[in-house]
Order: C-alpha cells, then structure tokens, then sequence
C-alpha cells in the first residue's frame, strides 16, 4: 500500500522522508484502526489522513522522529492525545504555560502533570517546596513517603505511575538527570517544537555572579576576567569542587540557607563544564547590572546537548508545530539530521482561504540609516488603515522599542492616542497594558507591543488587522552568539569552494570582520538565520486568525519584504503564500 514510500526508507539512508497531505500519491487510510482512540466525535480536515501516516510510521518502525506540520486549526492537540494511546508510557512537552493550561482544560482527566517545587508548599515549615529542608540535604522528611506525601512528591509518585506525563521540557530535563523514577520512556511529544533549539539555547544560558566567586573563595577578589571560553574551565571546575565541599559542610552545620546556596552554585557549574566540553562553541561575556558584575556564558549550539537530551527521555519522538518551516535545518538544530526522520507537512489551512489576506504596502527601507524616514510613511499607513476600521481592534508588530516610540508618537501627533494601547519593556506595564486591551470592549483599540509575536491568541473580534513593521530579522552584528553561528556556517559553507571568496549567490555586502552581510541570500549557510526570521514572521502572521470563523488582514509595511519573499519562498507555508494579494487602493493614497 505504500510502496513508494518504503522504498523511500530503504533508499535514502539517515535522511528525511518527507510526506505533504494532501498528497498526489496514495497515503494509508488507517482510519477504521484509529478511530477508537481519537478523543473527539470526528477528526477535522486532516487529521484523519496525518494520524494514518504517522500510524504506518510507528508501526513499521522506520523512524526516529516524526516531524508534523500543521497549520493553526488543525487540532494538534487532539492528534498528540491519540498518540499517546498507542504507547505504555509516554511524555508530553508543552513549553509555554498557556499551552500546558490548554492540555490540562480539555484532557486533564488523560494525564499527569509534574512541575517545579516552587508550585508547592512546603508542610515543614513556611514557603514553598523549593526552600524546604529536604531540598539538596541528605537527611530525610517525614513526608517523602508515599503514605504520607507532600504536595511536591504526591504529584511525583502519581506521574510516575502515570502512562502520560505532561511537563515543561525545561523541568522534565532536569529531573530525569537525577530522578531514577523518570527515566526514558517509549514515546515523547514535543508540542510548539519550532521553539525546542532557541529553548534550550536559553536553558543552558548560565551566569556566574561576584556572590557565586566569593561563596566559593570568601571574597570577591580575583574574579576572572578571562573572554576565551577554554580559559575558564579551571576556574569553573574549581567552583564545582567548592560547591561539592560547601554543601557537605552547611549540612552538616544544619545552615539551611548556605545548603541551597551551595546547591544552587554545584547546579551552575554543572551545566557549564558540560558546556565546556566544547569550548569553540561557547561565547563568554563579562557584564554588569545594579548588581555589579557577572559572568554570561552563552552555547552556540546545543545540537549534541539537545540530541543526547532527547534521547534520554524517550526512544521515539514527534515534533508537533505549525511553523517548522525548514524541516533540514529544524533537525541539524537539535543534532537530529542523522537519524531516521519522517517530515509529515499538511500544506493547506483547514480556515477558508478568504477569511485572511496579506496585503504588502512597502514604506521604504528599515534599515538603519533609511528607517527614520520610512517610518513616517509607516505612521501614515496605519493611521489610514485605523481610519478604514474605526471599529475593528488592530495589532501592530513593531519589532523594536524605537520603532514602537516612533509610531505611537506619530499617531498621537495625527490624534489618535486615545486608541491606543501601548507598553515599554517593564514587564509591570506590559501586563497591566495586555489585561486592558484583553478586558476591554472598546471596538476601536490599536495595540502596539513588540511582545505579542508569539504565544498570543487574538482570535475573534479581539483582533481583525495586524501590522508588521519590519521583517523581524536578527541582528548580524551585536550579539555574540549570532554572530559566531553565522560565521561558522559560512565558513563551512565556503570550505566547498577550496577555502576561496567565490560564491555562487550574488556578490554579499561585507562587514570589516570579513562577514557577509546578505540578509536574504538562498545560499545554505543563511539557512539557519533565515528559518529564525520566518518563524517570528509567520508566526505573528498567525496571532489573529485562530479558528474558522475567523476574519482578519495582514499589512507587511517593510520594504524589504518583498526581496525576503522572494529568496525564501521555500521557507513560507503553502497557506501564507496563497493569502498574500495586492496593496488596496485606499492604502496606497496614504503611502504615496
């Protein structure tokens, strides 16, 4: 019955399979099979074909890892409860609260969450879980028994006998490096995996303060000053060692608080000699805050740490996203690429097609030296586009704070502060503005937040335009770790041509440092900085049409969008592309 995709397998050797639903060749129907165990009276568009697939795949056991995209409306959700029937133990990772939240509400009654001591109370004394006694001690609680359990180990005895656990994957990491009753299980679904390489990225970010120096040395003299990653290994192992010591001597002093110290420091340390062991792909900076200074200590990559990761915690794995956009560089992200890997990409929104148009209405270049002036004309777009929808809400992606002041005093200038809802980067205000816009009834509203890219839900009558400032691409230079990515894909990327300046693409800006400074280049060693500035693109494209009834228009206002189009269309769903149309009439005459 599917013939043509086991010789695939057989053929192609570590590669992906790759599978687009729908599809012009003949895909299983496994349906009559799967039904029984698919949590909803019917499945949606697709869901029934995705689910077939994915089920010939686990049960031919051709792969490792099984990549799904699928766009927004699909019913990820409901794909992964099936799954995870199929298996007697299995993981569920939902990296943001607001999806945790959205498992829980609808299959609560399905499976077991776990989550960080911080979540509890602790019974012996005042606080919570994470400050308890027990915490990082060798002496026992009374309530760590499981006839008498505290909040924190009750929820662990229970997802341990649990056949599916849902967790954060930065505290189920953790736990199974020290934790014998979480170990690797059968199966692992990984939901919003588009996020899982800059995660880790974040999770292994790991800062040594002058108060970690002096808990280990008694003062804060000395503190390195070392910005090769290679010279700090002696340090970093010297404060492990140190933190080894200091615990066992604050235990047994019975000094609580130097304990979780200590424990807090040997935590640190760890992480980083870990990260050590490859030291060229680790960025060191030395910083300040009020605080006074610190060590920053940033990975590269996290391909090896992420594969080892991975395979820690389960023997197969699926990757649940709408926007996986380049399976190839997703996978090389998490050390995946050699495996067996099956890339399932649902090509078409289940949400009518005219419900949701791209309208590009190019301002000017945003670059640095053009971006004053063309966010002016900016400013004039949404005005009139504000003026076309007096009572239809509206967001506006600025990317920037300095983009986001230009605009927002701009529109006040021309009237039309009293619409406006906006925010700084204090995350007191921030939430206080969100919660207003939310809460609001007001029709009229204009939000303009460099926040709310990812993770928000403006479905409904909440939203029904967005705007997108800028291309969201990073910066080139500025930021360390970018910075040495690019310059280590470039020159594996040029190692093909002997070492030499040619290349194939059209000649590159340069930078002093000898960088190419080609922001929308095709050439495979842009193909990672590329995928990030898609995912944050498509990504905020996808804020306010969330459901079928849904009605909203999408305004890209950089000029550099249609050249960003153009070299990367590989990178744009199947969806995005066929919404994208002319710039209205009545918008041109505000940009001209």
């Amino acid at each position: 019955m599917l013939a043509f995709i086991s010789v695939g397998v057989k053929s192609v050797v570590m590669a992906v399979v790759k599978i687009n639903i729908p599809s012009k060749n003949r895909l299983p129907d496994l349906w009559e099979d799967i039904q029984p165990d698919f949590p909803m009276p019917s499945p949606r568009t697709y869901q029934a074909e995705a689910l077939s697939v994915i089920k010939w795949a686990l049960d031919n056991d051709d792969f490792d890892n099984i990549i799904v995209q699928a766009p927004t409306g699909i019913g990820k959700s409901a794909i992964a409860m099936t799954l995870q029937k199929w298996f007697q133990s299995a993981y569920l990772l939902a990296p943001s609260l607001g999806l945790t939240e959205q498992y829980k509400r609808d299959y609560g009654s399905s499976l077991k969450e776990i989550k960080g001591r911080n979540n509890f109370p602790c019974w012996v004394r005042e606080g919570t879980a994470d400050s308890a006694p027990c915490y990082g001690a060798k002496r026992s609680c009374p309530h760590t028994k499981e006839d008498d359990p505290c909040p924190y180990y009750e929820q662990k005895f229970e997802a341990a006998n649990s056949r599916l656990v849902l967790s954060n994957p930065a505290y189920l990491f953790r736990l199974i490096q020290g934790d014998k009753n979480f170990g690797q299980r059968e199966f692992t679904i990984v939901d919003e995996a588009h996020d899982m390489e800059s995660f880790l990225l974040g999770l292994f970010e790991t800062r040594i303060t002058l108060g970690d120096w002096a808990l280990a040395h008694g003062s804060t003299t000395n503190f390195p000053m070392h910005y090769h990653a290679a010279d700090w290994i002696p340090a970093i192992t010297e404060l492990h060692k140190a933190a080894q010591v200091g615990i066992e001597i604050s235990e047994q002093n019975e000094d609580e608080k130097a304990t979780e110290r200590y424990r807090k420091l040997l935590g640190k340390t760890t992480t980083l000699l870990e990260l050590l062991k490859e030291p060229n792909r680790v960025v060191v900076e030395n910083e300040s805050d009020r605080n006074g200074r610190y060590l920053k200590i940033r990975p590269v990559r996290v391909n090896r740490l992420a594969s080892e990761m991975l395979e820690r915690v389960s023997k197969k794995r699926i990757f649940l996203s709408a926007t996986i956009l380049d399976v190839d560089t997703f996978l090389s992200g998490l050390g995946l690429e050699n495996q067996k890997n099956l890339y399932v990409n649902i090509t078409k929104s289940p949400f009518p097609p005219e419900n949701f148009k791209i309208h590009y209405a190019p301002c000017g270049s945003m670059s640095y030296s053009k971006r004053d002036k063309s966010v002016l004309k900016q400013v004039k777009a949404i005005a009139g586009i504000m003026d076309r929808y007096p009572e239809r809400r509206g967001v506006v992606l600025p990317h920037s704070h300095f983009i986001r002041n230009a605009i927002v005093n701009g529109l006040k200038e021309l009237g039309y502060g009293d619409r406006i809802i906006t925010h700084d980067s204090n995350p007191r205000a921030r939430d206080v503005a969100l919660k207003h816009f939310f809460s609001s009834e007001d029709k009229s509203l204009v939000l303009i937040s460099t926040y709310v890219g990812q993770g928000f839900d403006f479905k409904g009558k909440l939203a029904e335009w967005l705007v997108i400032c800028k291309v969201p691409y990073l910066p080139i230079k500025g930021d360390a770790v970018i910075e040495q990515r690019l310059q280590e894909d470039e020159h594996a990327w040029r190692s093909k041509y002997e070492g030499t300046l040619d290349c194939p693409y059209e000649p590159p800006t340069k930078y002093s440092n000898g960088m190419c400074g080609s922001f929308n280049c095709p050439a495979p060693c842009k193909a990672w900085y590329q995928l990030q500035t898609g995912l944050k693109l498509v990504q905020g494209a996808g804020r306010i049409i969330r459901s079928p009834t849904d009605k909203g228009d999408l305004f890209i206002l950089d000029g550099s969008w249609a050249r960003f189009a153009r070299m990367n269309a590989r990178l744009l769903p199947h969806w995005f592309r066929g919404s994208i149309g002319e710039t209205p009439n009545w918008l041109k005459r505000h940009i001209q």
